[in-house]
């Protein structure tokens, strides 16, 4: 045994030796204050999940972080970040990120709960991924994935691959029953998720093209998990366990139906909650320093969808980067439509058999995005939206129900950013919108609104690391949930504790 510990043990001090570490930490703080009800739309939204919906909020956030560079194929990060503030739907504190990633190569593993960004679409500008987002709380996950694109042999150096592949748990079924049960709502609880991306680029305008294409496609699944469905003829809960052994998660990964055990919705058509998205994407390199971007993103939930039988529902956009600190230096318009969902009607297992097969012909119909039978709270995690926030998060309904109830809409989107100065930056969302509701579920009354967002950011050239954000935001009309102003302030700062 001696002589198999002493060397490794020799190896892994020779390693260290002549490794790159930094040390560094982040902390923050924030407060804001609403005229309504709510806190305005795009102040709850894209920051991780940190900031509450009811109006008047406050936090605190800190974290230490480790990076070490072994040799050029091996690195590893580590990181632990924790938050308490009021109004919080995880309590008066919380851990936002708790995670250990190893690199080699290309190739990256991921442990735990991280703030990971994966999405093609802007994250500061865009209206949102209706699959990726940054407006939830992260939860734990596993994830392996290619970090950066590797060259496809035999392409002339012309085509790229990249993907990645994770499965995880959510931790907010206390929460959903806190929410449900008053109200005699259904909900879950243990439930597993799956989810799984692979992108083509044709093209590297970063290093020799003026121009390239993108091709990517996501899923994501929710599955296992023990549901908890109110019924009303016996005034109690009926309790059923998804099926979690690994040949369910299988059938997950695979788009199956559902084993022996499953639900009935489960065993008529997929294992779990699933839906996805394609993406579009064409870049064109004008300068060293600026980039135009057309894209088009597709939502897809079942088969229909994904054959584009849904084709009127996408996210259109158009993109301007620039490397400049100049007065414009980003700039996103977006237009989005999910009204038409492959029609009105979907086929019915109970249907007799000449209607079903009239149908089933035509293909499936009323897709209800985000919404499912079994696991009702979608795409969420503790109320907020893991997608698009134009389908206004569960966190928004007021009767105790946990599902998505605009999901068909159609909405402008504009996102601009800048600089007045090298350490003064602005940056303004402006949307517009419509929602219809849901096929089953219609509005009495189209739902319409505006809400907009400025804020002013300033980075102080005498305290490295420092930045101080004010931010004011004004919602009009019912579609992002009701009147409202308010104002916020962030105060951050950032720096290496240590570095070898």
């Amino acid at each position: 045994m001696k002589r198999l510990v002493f060397p490794v043990l020799w190896s892994l001090v020779a390693l260290s030796a002549f490794a790159q570490i930094e040390d560094s930490y982040r902390v923050e703080t924030f407060g804001s204050v609403a005229s309504g009800e709510n806190t305005p739309f795009w102040m709850v939204n894209r920051n991780w999940g940190m900031t509450a919906l009811a109006a008047g909020n406050f936090y605190v956030k800190g974290g230490v972080f480790h990076q070490q560079k072994i040799n050029t194929d091996w690195s590893f990060d580590a990181g632990i970040d924790l938050a308490g503030g009021s109004s919080a739907a995880y309590g008066k504190a919380w851990i936002q990120q708790l995670y250990g990633r190893l690199n080699w190569k290309a190739w990256r593993i991921d442990i735990g709960v991280r703030e990971d960004y994966t999405s093609y679409l802007n994250p500061l500008l865009s209206s949102g991924d209706f699959a990726r987002s940054n407006n939830a709380r992260p939860f734990p996950q596993i994830k392996v994935s290619l970090s950066d694109y590797i060259l496809v042999p035999y392409t002339k150096g012309n085509m790229f691959l990249k993907g990645d592949f994770s499965i995880g748990k959510y931790l907010d079924g206390q929460w959903q029953e806190d929410r449900a049960l008053p109200h005699r709502e259904h909900y879950t609880k243990n439930v597993l998720s799956h989810n799984k991306s692979i992108y083509f680029k044709f093209g590297d305008i970063e290093t020799k093209h003026r121009k390239q294409f993108t091709f990517g496609m996501v899923h994501f699944a929710q599955w296992s998990g023990t549901l908890y469905r109110f019924m009303p003829e016996a005034a109690d809960y009926r309790v059923t366990a998804q099926p979690h052994r690994f040949s369910d998660f299988l059938r997950v990964a695979i788009a199956k139906e559902g084993s022996s055990g499953s639900s009935s919705a489960d065993a008529a058509y997929v294992a779990g909650s699933q839906l996805g998205t394609y993406l579009f994407k064409w870049d064109y390199k004008r300068s060293a320093n600026e980039r135009l971007s057309v894209y088009l993103h597709h939502f897809f939930d079942d088969g229909s969808g994904m054959v584009f039988e849904n084709y009127y529902d996408n996210l259109l956009g158009l993109e301007f980067q620039s490397k400049d600190r100049s007065l414009l230096s980003g700039a996103v318009f977006e237009y989005i439509y999910t009204k038409q969902q492959t029609g009105p009607v979907h086929h019915n297992i109970g249907m007799d058999d000449a209607h079903r097969d009239k149908l089933m012909h035509k293909g499936n119909g009323n897709d209800n995005y985000y919404n499912n039978v079994d696991y009702v709270q979608g795409p969420s995690y503790f109320g907020k939206t893991m997608g698009t926030p134009l389908f206004l998060s569960p966190e928004y309904n007021t009767d105790g129900s946990l599902n998505f109830k605009s999901s068909r809409i159609i909405a402008f989107h504009l996102g601009l950013e800048g600089y007045f100065h090298p350490a003064f930056q602005y940056r303004l969302l402006l949307t517009t919108g419509q929602s219809w509701g849901r096929y089953y579920v219609p509005f009495k009354t189209v739902k319409k609104g505006v809400a907009s967002q400025l804020e002013l950011i300033y980075r102080p050239s005498r305290i490295c690391g420092a930045e101080i954000k004010l931010v004011a935001g004004f919602d009009k009309g019912d579609f992002f949930g009701g009147d409202t102003f308010g104002a916020g302030l962030t105060l951050s700062k950032q720096g290496v504790i240590f570095a070898q």
